[in-house]
């Protein structure tokens, strides 16, 4: 359902890239227009002045929703698969990323253990990997997201914004920024500690565009973040497909 053959990374400082378009344009444009109202997502002024909607964030109402519309029940059912997790991982493969994965089968991973128990050698520890979406949604009067790295369990993010064409005004900003801490001690930031945005530079900004993947991998300075956005209507929001590939 996403479609990656025309992605292209930046590799320093940290692997991120864009694939568009990301999806077939009809599948898109249902996604759009099926996107949740916001009087369902959950307030994070923790994080920015950001609506949540997920499997953590008013999670009864996330999947009474997903569940109730088509096209996201059956984007949930993809999202879900081994096939979804295997084709990010195979991409990342071909564009110079190795993050170790699949996971060795059942019985593999029993052999290994078996091993190691052998040979007295500790016993390897295999994570489970799991992958998930959330809806989220900034208003443009304001709207960011602090700089950070992303949370330790998080392996792959990939954020689609949710646009119908010629919605957006660039003017407003909306756009991802790859930024640096100005403050070297903070630059490994494995437990993904948050900074202000005087205290950080921007390195690249990936303007906020219909039908486009944004992808990155968690590193241990994947510092990115979105500028507080300058438009004046509260009522015109900031919407956002994340989706993530975790490891327990």
């Amino acid at each position: 359902m996403l479609q990656y053959q025309n992605i292209k990374f930046d590799y320093e400082p940290f692997p991120i890239g864009v694939a568009r378009p990301a999806f077939l344009p009809d599948t898109y444009r249902a996604l759009v227009e099926s996107f949740p109202p916001i009087d369902l997502f959950e307030y994070k002024a923790d994080k920015g002045d950001k609506y949540s909607l997920s499997q953590v964030n008013n999670p009864g109402k996330y999947r009474r929703y997903v569940q109730s519309s088509a096209p996201w029940r059956g984007f949930h059912e993809f999202i879900r698969s081994g096939a979804f997790v295997s084709g990010a991982v195979e991409m990342l493969k071909r564009n110079g990323f190795d993050l170790g994965l699949p996971i060795p089968g059942f019985a593999e991973r029993l052999y290994l253990k078996a091993r190691a128990i052998k040979r007295g050698n500790p016993v390897p520890h295999f994570p489970t990997i799991k992958s998930r979406f959330e809806f989220s949604a900034m208003p443009i009067t304001g709207g960011n997201i602090l700089p950070h790295t992303d949370h330790p369990k998080k392996l792959i993010t990939m954020v689609v914004p949710m646009l119908r064409d010629d919605e957006w005004n660039d003017a407003w900003g909306g756009g991802t920024s790859v930024v640096w801490p100005k403050d070297k001690t903070k630059i490994f930031n494995r437990m993904n500690h948050y900074l202000g945005f005087d205290d950080v530079e921007r390195r690249n900004t990936f303007p906020f565009e219909p039908n486009q993947c944004l992808v990155f991998i968690k590193t241990n300075n994947s510092w990115h973040a979105v500028w507080p956005m300058t438009g004046n209507d509260p009522k015109i929001l900031r919407k956002t497909l994340t989706i993530n590939i975790e490891s327990s």
